[in-house]
């Protein structure tokens, strides 16, 4: 997987990382606004948001998941995947509906 901020001019790759760094918050506020602002980002922060659905807290993971699944990016559907059986209920529950938003398709 390509560095996340690689392909980006400077100022676009700072605002990227400072989203990245506020999505690990203990604000949950920034938390939220962070998660929003790098769904919106779409394509461009779709591998940061990968590479977070790793992250040791999980509620890192679960807002990590919500916005790839409002990126609506296919790249996302293998790392969404591997996580279904997470350790956390409420993540497992982001990566689920993560999967039916890209997908369309309800899990069973």
């Amino acid at each position: 997987m390509a560095h996340p901020v690689e392909d980006l001019n400077e100022d676009s790759a700072g605002d990227l990382k400072n989203m990245i760094r506020n999505l690990q918050s203990p604000n949950v506020d920034m938390r939220w606004k962070a998660a929003r602002s790098l769904a919106e980002r779409g394509e461009t922060a779709v591998d940061a948001l990968i590479m977070n659905l790793y992250h040791d807290n999980p509620g890192t993971r679960l807002l990590a998941a919500w916005a790839l699944g409002n990126t609506g990016s296919r790249k996302a559907l293998p790392y969404l995947e591997r996580m279904l059986d997470d350790e956390d209920p409420c993540a497992r529950l982001a990566v689920e509906c993560a999967l039916q938003r890209i997908t369309g398709n309800t899990l069973v």
